[in-house]
C-alpha cells in the first residue's frame, strides 16, 4: 500500500509543522480504518448491527477519532477554505443535517426501527470535512492510499474465487461461491471494483500503472460475481481505454488511434469473454440477467401498493412492509435502496434525501476529472440496483472520500480563499 508521508508535499507558502503532520498522519489512519472495519469485522467485538447494546456500539468507533482530530485542529490550525471547498463543506453539513431531521421525524412519529444506518452511514460524513485542513496534495495522498486499498481488495477477491476460501467473515448462506475480498459482501466487492476503475484512472500515476489497476479492478469485479457491476466495470474501463488513448497528440491522429483501439477492444473482446467463460468466471451469466435473484429486486416494488396514502407520503412501518413482502413475494430482504427510504420516511422525506445527496454529490464534482465524474456514477448505478445506499456501510464515506481527494485544486487567485 502506498506510504503516506507529509514531506515534500506542501505548497511553498504552508510550512509542514510537527502538529499538522502528526494530525494528517492520525487522519488518514482514521480513513483507512472506517473502510477496513466494515460492520462484519465489528460485530465480532461490538453489537454494531445486531440488536441491543449502547447507542455508542451502533456508531463506527472511528468516528471518536475523528472528532478528537477535529477539536485539535480547531484549536490550533487556522484553515482557509477555496471557493470550492467552502460550497462542499456547506453542502455536506446541509445534508447530514437533514438526515438527522429525517431522524427526528422518525423518531417523532414511532417510525425508527431500522435506520440507524442513516446516522452511521450518512450523518457520520460530517467528518469529511477534516480533508480540507489538510492541503490537496496530502488528500491526494490519502486518495491513492484508497485506490492501493481497492486493489488489494480485488486482488483478494480474485485468490478467494481460486480457492473458495473466503478471508472476511460472512454470515449469508449462497448456492454460489462469490468472494467478498476485503469487503462485508459480494456485491460491494463488485461496486467498490467498477466505481474504483474510475478513480485508478486519476491517480499521477504512470499510464502503465494506471492501465495494470484498472485490469486488476476489472478481473477483481468480474470474480465477484455481481453482474450489474460487471458490466458497468467494462463500460468504464473500455471509455477509459479510448479516451486515455493519443493524449498530447493532434486531433486527427488521435481520432485514429481510438477507432484502432476501439475495433480491437471489438475484436479482441469476445476472445476474452470465451476465456473467462471457459475458467467459470461468468457463471453468474449463464442464467441471464433477469434470474430469481435479479427479479427479486424489481418485485419488492409491488410492496408500495400495500401502502396507504399517508404511508406512501409520510412512511410506514419498515418491519410490516418487511413482513409483507415475505408473505406476499417471498421475498426474505427487501434488496432495494428506493423501497427502503421510502417506506421508512415517505416518498417526500425519501426525494428531500435523495435532493440533497445530489446536491451534495454535485458540489463535490463541478470542476473534477472526466474520470473521478465516471467513478462516482458507477458507484451509485451499481448501489441502487440493490441495498447498498440502506444500509450500514463504508461505502458512500469511500466514494466520497475518494471524488474529495482527487478533485483538482483550484488555481490560487485574489479573493479565491475564504475563512469558514
Amino acid at each position: 500500500m502506498t506510504a503516506i508521508s507529509t514531506a515534500g508535499l506542501l505548497p511553498h507558502r504552508t510550512r509542514a509543522t510537527p502538529l499538522l503532520s502528526a494530525l494528517f498522519l492520525a487522519f488518514a489512519g482514521l480513513v483507512l480504518a472506517r473502510v477496513t472495519l466494515n460492520p462484519l469485522l465489528l460485530d465480532l467485538a461490538m453489537n454494531y448491527t445486531e440488536e441491543g447494546g449502547s447507542i455508542l456500539e451502533k456508531i463506527h468507533p472511528t468516528f471518536w477519532g475523528f472528532l478528537a482530530i477535529g477539536a485539535v485542529v480547531l484549536v490550533t490550525q487556522r484553515i482557509d477554505l477555496t471557493a470550492w471547498e467552502v460550497r462542499v463543506v456547506r453542502a455536506l453539513l446541509a445534508f447530514c443535517a437533514t438526515c438527522v431531521g429525517l431522524l427526528v421525524f422518525a423518531a417523532a412519529t414511532g417510525r425508527s426501527a431500522s435506520v440507524g444506518y442513516v446516522l452511521d452511514t450518512y450523518v457520520t460524513l460530517a467528518t469529511l470535512v477534516l480533508m480540507f485542513a489538510f492541503p490537496g496534495p496530502w488528500r491526494r495522498a490519502v486518495g491513492q492510499a484508497l485506490v492501493c486499498y481497492l486493489l488489494a481488495s480485488a486482488a483478494v477477491g480474485i485468490i478467494e474465487y481460486g480457492l473458495r476460501f473466503r478471508l472476511m467473515p460472512f454470515v449469508e448462506s449462497e448456492p454460489v461461491f462469490r468472494p467478498t475480498g476485503l469487503s462485508s459482501h459480494p456485491l460491494e466487492l463488485g461496486m467498490w471494483c467498477a466505481a474504483g476503475i474510475g478513480f485508478a484512472a486519476a491517480t499521477p500515476w504512470t499510464y502503465r500503472q494506471r492501465f495494470a489497476a484498472a485490469a486488476l479492478l476489472l478481473v477483481g469485479c468480474v470474480a465477484s460475481g455481481a453482474r450489474t457491476a460487471t458490466l458497468l466495470a467494462g463500460l468504464s474501463a473500455v471509455i477509459l481505454l479510448v479516451a486515455g488513448i493519443g493524449a498530447g497528440l493532434p486531433a486527427k491522429r488521435r481520432q485514429e488511434r481510438r477507432v484502432l483501439v476501439l475495433l480491437g477492444v471489438l475484436l479482441l473482446g469476445p476472445v476474452l469473454l470465451g476465456a473467462l467463460l471457459a475458467a467459470g468466471a461468468l457463471g453468474r451469466f449463464s442464467e441471464g440477467m433477469a434470474d430469481g435473484n435479479a427479479m427479486a429486486r424489481v418485485d419488492v416494488y409491488g410492496v408500495l401498493s400495500y401502502l396507504t396514502w399517508n404511508e406512501l407520503l409520510l412512511g410506514g412501518d419498515i418491519l410490516a412492509v418487511r413482513k409483507l413482502a415475505w408473505e406476499k413475494f417471498r421475498l426474505p430482504y427487501i434488496e432495494s435502496s428506493v423501497v427502503v427510504l421510502i417506506v421508512q420516511f415517505g416518498l417526500i422525506g425519501a426525494v428531500i434525501f435523495a435532493l440533497m445527496l445530489g446536491r451534495l454529490v454535485r458540489a463535490i464534482l463541478a470542476g473534477a476529472r472526466g474520470s473521478a465524474i465516471l467513478g462516482t456514477v458507477i458507484f451509485f448505478t451499481a448501489a441502487l440496483s440493490n441495498n447498498g445506499l440502506s444500509s450500514k456501510t463504508t461505502s458512500v464515506f469511500l466514494l466520497l472520500a475518494l471524488a474529495i481527494a482527487f478533485h483538482p485544486e483550484a488555481p490560487e487567485r485574489p479573493g479565491a480563499r475564504a475563512r469558514p
